[in-house]
C-alpha cells in the first residue's frame, strides 16, 4: 500500500509542477507578445480581452473614477 501512495503522490506532484511551468511559460510569452504589439492576440482563444483602448503613451486608466484634466500649476 505504501508504494501505491508514493506513486500517487509522485504523479500528483509532477502534474502540479507541469501546470505551474505551463502557466509561467504562457504568462512570459503573453508579456513579450504584449510588448511587441502582436496583433494575433486579438484572435487567440487562450486570451480573454475585456476592452481595447487606444491612448497616448503614458496615459493612465482609472477604473470607475472620474478624472478631471487640469493645467499644470507649476509652469
Amino acid at each position: 500500500m505504501s508504494v501505491v501512495s508514493w506513486v500517487l503522490a509522485g504523479t500528483a506532484t509532477c502534474v502540479l509542477v507541469w501546470m505551474a511551468f505551463r502557466h509561467w511559460k504562457r504568462m512570459g510569452s503573453l508579456d513579450s507578445r504584449l510588448a511587441m504589439g502582436d496583433p494575433t492576440l486579438l484572435n487567440d482563444s487562450n486570451v480573454h480581452i475585456e476592452e481595447v483602448i487606444q491612448a497616448p503613451m503614458g496615459s493612465q486608466l482609472h477604473d470607475q473614477k472620474m478624472v478631471i484634466a487640469m493645467d499644470n500649476p507649476l509652469k
